[in-house]
């Protein structure tokens, strides 16, 4: 039963679905239906770390009206889905990145079941933005089209390079040595980043009202926050990062959003990535932090205004 003070940032007339994934973990979906008489179709948004569904009710919102049913989840480790740890819910850990697409391929089958509208197209942020480039380039049929905002692709930019290169080599000798499970930081310490820091100094978004909404969203619901990734988690990203730096993006609908003000994810990396593929759409979104969708007014208006157009070209 989802506590009160949590539903009130939920969107309405929502539907909350509990599904296990193939491996058993239990995964938090969300399905809204379009507002209008036919749905033109279904997004399938694909959050980025550490986040949970209602962080997008605005954006979920402006998806229903303009006829597009919506289906999302909170990736397990996240939100109200099952911790790899139940008894220390504050670790975050997964053996490989495959883990994720065990959870995408539990909301495409609950889709599928539902007989939600096609066409289908991926909206994915941030981290979801590599689970989704790896669907992509996997079972590119998946989806019509596919969106990314902020990709975490190219580099992992808090960390050094060289330190990034000698982990993923001396992997084997760390899981011998049991050095595989440690985590940076006590994890009964550990805070959301968005309440170990102020407005000012955040680097997700240059809205006040929209941090104040995530701030209190997480003071007031104990049991959203994530927690601290272990070693392991940490090169499992890594790993797939490199991974798809040399995977081939096949000849699909693709558009490629990128913050003007970025700090967290590295834009020079991606735009790297992507310079030999003439056929994606990329642009820049001026003045926006990593947060393009929880931005100021006039910032989302232009991203949402430019996926939208995307959506219906």
């Amino acid at each position: 039963m989802m506590k009160t003070n949590l539903s009130k940032y939920m969107l309405e007339n929502g539907q909350i679905i509990f599904k296990k994934a193939e491996d058993g973990r239990k995964l938090r979906i969300a399905i809204w239906k379009a507002k209008t008489k036919r749905a033109l179709g279904t997004v399938f948004f694909l959050n980025g770390h550490r986040e949970f569904i209602e962080k997008y009710s605005d954006t979920f919102e402006f998806f229903i009206k303009k006829g597009f049913n919506v289906s999302t989840l909170d990736w397990r480790g996240w939100g109200l889905s099952d911790r790899p740890f139940p008894s220390r819910p504050k670790i975050q850990h997964i053996s490989s990145a495959e883990e994720y697409q065990l959870d995408l391929d539990t909301v495409i089958g609950l889709a599928k079941k539902r007989k939600l509208t096609t066409p289908w197209y991926l909206v994915a942020h941030s981290l979801g933005c590599l689970i989704g480039l790896r669907r992509l380039t996997s079972e590119p049929q998946s989806f019509h089209k596919y969106i990314f905002l902020s990709p975490l692709w190219g580099n992992f930019p808090y960390v050094a390079r060289p330190i990034q290169r000698l982990v993923i080599k001396f992997e084997k000798a760390l899981r011998l040595l049991g050095l595989i499970m440690l985590t940076q930081q006590n994890p009964e310490k550990y805070k959301p980043y968005s309440l170990t820091t102020d407005f000012e100094t955040n680097t997700l978004t240059s809205d006040k009202k929209q941090f104040n909404r995530l701030q209190t969203i997480l003071k007031e619901n104990r049991q959203l926050h994530s927690g601290t990734p272990t070693l392991g988690y940490f090169i499992a990203i890594l790993k797939e990062i490199e991974a798809l730096k040399l995977a081939k993006i096949p000849n699909r609908k693709i558009l490629v959003l990128l913050a003007g003000e970025e700090q967290i994810t590295d834009n020079a990396a991606v735009m790297q990535s992507l310079h030999r593929y003439t056929f994606i759409n990329k642009a820049t979104i001026n003045k926006a932090q990593h947060e393009i969708l929880i931005e100021t007014e006039e910032i989302r208006k232009k991203a949402l205004s430019l996926i939208h157009k995307f959506l219906k070209s």
